[in-house]
């Protein structure tokens, strides 16, 4: 059972991957002439990756809470604290507008992956 339980928890990465890869086409976009089929095609990568991966560790979550599996360590706070200096550098570049859209997307895309990583590698603490 934690196998497979372990298998669909790694599987979680992959639409929270696309989700924030899924960011990295919105510099590219002409939006002179109002939002392009390519931003709406963004925009809903962005949203079926982040709620399908969402829905798969709230299931891995409540199966684990109901057979009762524990982490046996603290969880790595690594890719939290990353998280928090990402978002820290995020909200910095939108407080002084920063005209440079690679760097605010750049900062959102690790801000979005740290995040999910922490989540994922919580769960697998607890399948060990």
């Amino acid at each position: 059972m934690r196998k497979k339980l372990d298998t669909l928890n790694t599987l979680s990465a992959i639409p929270f991957f696309i989700s924030s890869v899924s960011l990295w086409i919105i510099p590219f976009l002409d939006t002179d002439d109002g939002l392009p089929a390519a931003g709406i095609i963004a925009a809903l990568l962005f949203w079926t990756g982040l709620l399908s991966g969402a829905v798969i560790q709230t299931g891995l979550f409540l199966k684990c809470r109901k057979l009762n599996f524990r982490r046996k360590t603290r969880r790595p706070r690594l890719p939290l604290a990353l998280a928090g200096v990402s978002f820290a550098m995020l909200v910095l570049l939108v407080i002084f507008r920063s005209r440079t859209t690679f760097v605010v997307v750049g900062a959102l895309f690790c801000t979005l992956v740290f995040l999910q990583a922490a989540v994922i590698i919580k769960r697998k603490e607890c399948l060990k």
